[in-house]
C-alpha cells in the first residue's frame, strides 16, 4: 500500500527536514502551547510590557482560546484520526503524545484564533501573531504528534472560531 501525500510530507519532516539543532527549542515551545499556555503568557507579556488597552487582551485570551479548544475537541471525537506515532512507529515522538485524537490540530486552531484576536487590538503586529501560529502548528508536525493535514485543518478552525469571536464581542 502506497503512502498518502500526508503521510510523506510527515515522514519527510520528520527526517529530511529535521535539523538536530532545533529539537530542544521546537520541543519546549510545542509543549507550552498545551492548553493555549503560550498564548495566555504572551497576551500577559502585552499587558505587563504594553499600554492600558492590552489588558483587554489578557483578560478575554480565555474566551478565545477555550470556546476554539472545546470545538476542535468535538471535531476531534467525530472524526478519529489516529496520531501518527500508530502509524509510523519508528519515528519516536521528541514529546509526550496526547491521548487524544490526531485532526484536527488543537495547537493550530487556538494559535491561529488568538492570531486573529490579537490582530484585531494591535494589527500593524499581525505579522508577528501569524508566525508565532505558524510555528507553534508547524513544529507539532516537527516533534511528531501530527500530520500536516491535522495542522492544516486546525489553521481553518482556528481562523473561523478566531473570526466567530470576534464578531461575537463586536
Amino acid at each position: 500500500m502506497s503512502a498518502s501525500i500526508d503521510e510523506r510530507a510527515f515522514k519527510a519532516i520528520r527526517t529530511k527536514g529535521h535539523p538536530a539543532a532545533l529539537e530542544l527549542p521546537l520541543m519546549v515551545f510545542s509543549m507550552t502551547g498545551n492548553y493555549g499556555l503560550f498564548w495566555l503568557f504572551f497576551a500577559a507579556a502585552f499587558w505587563i510590557f504594553g499600554t492600558e488597552t492590552t489588558i483587554g487582551i489578557l483578560v478575554l485570551m480565555p474566551f478565545v482560546i477555550y470556546p476554539t479548544l472545546l470545538v476542535n475537541f468535538i471535531l476531534k471525537l467525530a472524526l478519529r484520526r489516529e496520531r501518527p506515532v500508530h502509524q509510523e512507529a519508528a519515528l519516536r515522538p521528541l514529546v509526550k503524545v496526547p491521548s487524544s485524537r490526531s485532526f484536527p490540530s488543537s495547537h493550530a486552531a487556538m494559535s491561529f484564533a488568538a492570531a486573529i484576536f490579537m490582530s484585531h487590538f494591535h494589527p500593524d503586529l499581525w505579522p508577528l501573531f501569524f508566525g508565532l501560529a505558524l510555528l507553534m502548528s508547524w513544529s507539532r508536525v516537527y516533534v511528531g504528534v501530527h500530520y500536516p493535514s491535522d495542522v492544516l485543518a486546525g489553521t481553518v478552525v482556528g481562523l473561523a472560531m478566531g473570526w466567530l469571536i470576534l464578531w461575537l464581542m463586536t
